[in-house]
């Protein structure tokens, strides 16, 4: 039994160690995240730091870790009781905020603990922006998005890229089969809308990519299609 003394506290020792509360955290939650410090992270959550409390330019951890693409910590958040749908102060979600990065595994984790996601809006909004990122665009074309639908004012992605000038997503758009002659609801082409823009050199770049690409200013008949509608199908009506 006296034998067995010393090997039984050192097994007493070894148990309390274990369930000492670990030390509180030296830096801030803002830059735990920031600096994917894990340990640090893990002692403001052991201690309960609010990690839905934003910082001063208004993301909060959850965002911060989806911009950096910070798969664990980002999951350590949502595990720890941080809101999925929060908006930063640009009305952001952390989700639109890793797709708008090309973080998209995070962004797969976001959609596992109930983060809500549009692919199509998700494909407008990004067009918008001037997203390219090609895993993205896989990302939501495999979560349904339709590369030719038009918003509720009807554009469809590559219509909005051409306006705000985004040569990259533009070409993207087009890589992924996006029809170069689909009208928006004025009636306009892709190519009449290239024209009337003034984005410097990103506008000649792109009505030469689309003319590369088959855009036409008219049907072959000279006349235009309808809103919303392509010269591939009003070729069929006609």
């Amino acid at each position: 039994m006296y034998r067995l003394m010393p090997a039984a506290l050192l097994l007493m020792a070894l148990a309390l160690a274990g369930c000492q509360e670990p030390s509180r955290p030296t830096m801030s939650m803002d830059r735990a995240v920031s600096s994917s410090d894990l340990d640090q992270l893990k002692r403001h959550l052991y201690w309960k730091s609010n990690v839905n409390l934003a910082d001063i330019n208004g993301d909060f951890p959850l965002h911060v870790a989806a911009r950096n693409g910070r798969v664990t910590i980002a999951r350590e958040l949502v595990t720890h009781g941080a809101d999925p749908g929060v908006l930063n102060r640009h009305g952001k979600t952390p989700l639109e905020v890793a797709l708008a990065n090309g973080k998209t595994q995070v962004a797969q984790m976001l959609i596992e603990h109930g983060a809500p996601l549009n692919p199509q809006d998700m494909l407008l909004q990004l067009a918008r922006e001037g997203i390219a990122d090609r895993d993205v665009f896989e990302f939501l074309l495999r979560r349904g998005a339709d590369i030719d639908l038009p918003d509720a004012r009807g554009e469809t992605p590559l219509h909005i890229a051409i306006s705000e000038g985004h040569l990259g997503t533009v070409s993207r758009l087009i890589g992924y089969g996006a029809e170069v002659n689909q009208a928006d609801a004025k009636g306009r082409l892709t190519l009449e809308i290239a024209q009337s823009q003034d984005k410097g050199p990103n506008s000649t770049n792109i009505v030469d990519l689309l003319i590369r690409n088959g855009a036409r200013a008219t049907t072959r008949a000279g006349i235009a299609p309808g809103p919303n509608q392509s010269l591939k199908t009003q070729g069929k009506q006609e």
